[in-house]
């Protein structure tokens, strides 16, 4: 018995006596006990279509509204007759060493018709509007008891405040399941809740309300006389308790204890009749309840996000933008896998199946002109928006990438042909939803032709981790058209007879040659490209094998191969960027192109080239810590690959600098309060890089087994996670104390038999049964 009152008075303890929960915030939540002052701290929604970002304001809410095909511009004609034959004259003056006159000829003759990201037709990602809530409160010198918050484990959003003795809520979700935004407002008196709303956008629309609903329509231009830009609709509705009235383009509802705002919105991207789908989907959600169509829409989310689950500790019961801000001096192991998870949440909430790849803003985007125009840069951005889909067990949601190669490449055949008069295809820098496939505007930073093949890698990769042989063969016929192109292009450099790329650079960084002072980008055979190539070449001379096709050609390739320069180390032990050992423009520079074969290549590994660590550590080093935020992401997987824990915690560590600097409207690279990369200003990549570079360090699959913990940091000292997806489809969980594996376990959907690597050199071969989990036990 009294055993018995002791647990209930620990019980009454730990859950305290008022019946509030304990701990008050899950491990899913980022949560703030103040509104957000400017976007990059409100918090995002999405369903991989639509989405939302509410600010969270008491009496005046902004809420952010994002449609991922919102895009001006349009196709457009980008070759440049005149580049092929100037091809042969550029060629020659980088054989001869004289990359700066290489370079002089391409700006005036080798670069796309159009403009490029500067010219009209290229376009730019734009918002979608605004929903704006005006709310009248009982009192608004009084308002207390504040908090805001989203759940990642539900995809949910919530505010909630006291006001004259009235509690508030509002809670909001994207649905993906009625495809529509919802926003409920309850207030704890009858007759208490009083608010307007009204949509709006800067430009480019017509706003309108009437029969109870609010209506927004437009078109964007699309930079080219004669061609109709992209249309878009949206439309809002309000379901309650109280008075509905209209008046001056917003609608006013008095009197009520609860509403619900429905919003709808399309583009001619989805169908030709966009107003028809936005009210199609606006009077289906108006038909249905605001909890069952939450519960829908968490069931379907979940379907996804619950694949994986990491626990590195309790976490402090603070707000989010604190435990940021004193995460220099308080441990707080479970901040990093609640930013891996963030990334998922992110991957989850701004692409799906059917729809578009993330930009470079992920889905959403407060501007009409959109930073660096929100497009698929392919030197590292889009890219890396990706490397989660794999051991994040996310790969549906690489394939909206798929299908956006496949839609590039007639517009890269063109350009092939055009400006190398080559069969095959490539792409270079810049990428939008209008299949941009020429090299750009400016050779300093759009010369390099290997977008393509980068490209082509990740459909490799989607096989790598699914297994699926099925897509492996839809997606060959692209491949091998990017491993054709460079058949086709690449030429001896006179010292050694190496088969190089030209023209082309490495990407955004610069060099010193024949002048002093002029920096010179253009270059032949830069060791980025030579990686890339060879890392498609073994990718499509493995994928004709897997599909029994195509021997000739894979033998080719193996030939050509054997041809391509190899890593070539400097004097002071780091690896050449270049063919030669030039004087960098910036040693520290963000991009680190040349380690692409470490990561998220597989050329450079531990067991194969042991030899050529040091200088990849060496690079590391070189290049420093520091770096746009995306840029420190990409350093946390570098450092994992090479399997110090503890470096790579650190740039973690520095990717988590607060971006925001107190008392100065100054930005840094880092992270903003509600946990988005900051370049500055924000890019999702260095999301989706952090999150996968975190994977990397508690598994890996690349060097020819499963390696769990193979870079394991000090702070993280005990921990646990399930449903990291290993190559050969393959999920892994994994529990360690001490800094000791404890104990695996793998699932494969296949019969296979596979290596596993824990730290400190153990091995097991292991043999798993279809669908059932194999778990291995460590003293």
């Amino acid at each position: 018995m009294i055993r018995k009152l002791i647990g209930v008075a620990l019980l009454l303890l730990l859950t305290g006596c008022s019946g509030t929960e304990a701990p008050r915030h899950g491990a899913l939540t980022l949560w703030y006990d103040r509104p957000a002052s400017r976007w990059v701290e409100t918090l995002p929604l999405g369903n991989g279509r639509l989405g939302a970002m509410p600010d969270g304001g008491p009496a005046a809410e902004h809420i952010v509204l994002n449609d991922i095909s919102l895009w001006s511009g349009s196709e457009q004609n980008t070759d440049n007759p005149e580049a092929g034959e100037w091809l042969p004259r550029i060629r020659a003056l980088l054989l001869e060493g004289r990359n700066l006159e290489a370079q002089r000829l391409m700006y005036r003759h080798f670069v796309c018709r159009g403009g490029g990201s500067a010219g009209a037709a290229y376009g730019s990602y734009q918002l979608l509007g605004a929903l704006d809530i005006r709310q009248q409160l009982p009192d608004s010198s009084d308002v207390g008891a504040y908090e805001r918050g989203l759940n990642i484990g539900d995809a949910t959003a919530y505010t909630r405040f006291e006001s004259g003795g009235v509690r508030f809520t509002r809670e909001y979700f994207v649905s993906r399941t009625a495809d529509v935004v919802a926003v409920r407002l309850r207030a704890s008196r009858p007759g208490a809740l009083n608010f307007s709303v009204r949509l709006s956008r800067p430009e480019n629309a017509r706003c309108s309300a009437g029969r109870g609903e609010l209506r927004m329509e437009g078109s964007l231009p699309s930079g080219q006389e004669g061609v109709e830009g992209m249309r878009y609709a949206a439309r809002a509705a309000v379901k309650g308790n109280g008075r509905l009235d209209e008046e001056a383009g917003a609608l006013h509802v008095s009197d009520a204890d609860e509403a619900v705002i429905y919003l709808s919105a399309s583009t001619t991207w989805w169908s030709d009749d966009c107003g028809r789908m936005t009210d199609s989907l606006l009077d289906a959600a108006l038909g249905c309840d605001f909890d069952s169509l939450r519960e829908a829409h968490t069931a379907d989310y979940r379907r996804y996000f619950d694949r994986v689950s990491l626990d590195l500790g309790e976490a402090p019961d603070l707000p989010t933008d604190r435990r940021l801000e004193r995460f220099d001096s308080l441990p707080d192991p479970a901040l990093a896998a609640l930013y891996m998870q963030y990334g998922r949440y992110l991957l989850l909430s701004s692409t799906r199946e059917g729809s578009l790849p993330p930009n470079l803003q992920g889905l959403w985007a407060n501007t009409v002109d959109t930073p660096w125009k929100g497009d698929y840069h392919l030197n590292i951005n889009v890219e890396m928006n990706h490397w989660l889909t794999g051991p994040g067990n996310l790969s549906e949601l690489q394939r909206p990438l798929i299908e956006l190669v496949r839609r590039m490449v007639p517009s890269g055949e063109r350009t092939a042909r055009c400006f190398y008069r080559s069969e095959g295809w490539c792409a270079h820098v810049l990428a939008n939803p209008w299949n941009f496939t020429a090299p750009a505007e400016n050779p300093a930073w759009g010369a390099t032709n290997t977008g393509g093949a980068w490209l082509a890698l990740h459909l490799w990769e989607q096989y790598r981790f699914t297994a699926d042989t099925a897509c492996l063969r839809s997606v060959y016929p692209v491949m091998r058209g990017a491993a054709r192109f460079f058949l086709d292009n690449l030429i001896p450099e006179p010292e050694h007879g190496w088969l190089v790329t030209a023209p082309t650079s490495s990407p955004e960084n610069g060099f010193y040659d024949e002048s002093p002072t002029e920096i010179t980008y253009v270059c032949m055979g830069s060791t980025m490209d030579t990686q890339l190539v060879r890392e498609l070449f073994g990718a499509v001379t493995r994928a004709s094998e897997l599909l029994g096709c195509d021997a000739d050609f894979a033998a080719r390739l193996r030939a050509t191969a054997l041809r391509l320069p190899p890593h070539q180390v400097s004097e002071s032990g780091y690896l050449l960027e270049w063919l030669k050992d030039y004087r960098e423009m910036e040693p520290h520079h963000r991009h680190v192109s040349h380690l692409f074969g470490l990561y998220p290549g597989t050329q450079l590994t531990r067991r194969r080239t042991p030899e050529l660590m040091s200088a990849c550590r060496a690079t590391l080093e070189r290049r420093g810590d520091e770096g746009t935020g995306w840029s420190r992401a990409w350093k946390i997987a570098f450092w994992a690959r090479l399997g110090d824990g503890n470096r790579a915690y650190r740039l973690f560590h520095n990717l988590l600098q607060p971006a925001l600097v107190e008392g100065s409207a100054d930005e840094r690279s880092g992270t903003y309060p509600n946990l988005f990369c900051a370049h500055p200003p924000f890019q999702i990549d260095g999301n989706f890089g952090g999150a996968a570079g975190i994977a990397e360090m508690l598994l890996q699959s690349h060097d020819g087994c499963i390696d769990v913990l193979p870079a394991l940091p000090d702070a993280w000292p005990e921990g646990e996670y399930r449903g990291l997806k290993a190559r050969g489809n393959i999920a892994v969980g994994c529990r360690w104390s001490q800094g000791r594996v404890r104990e695996v376990t793998l699932c494969s959907e296949a019969d296979c038999r596979v290596t596993l690597c824990v730290p400190g050199g153990e091995s097991r071969e292991v043999s798993c049964r279809a669908g059932e989990p194999c778990t291995l036990r460590f003293s």
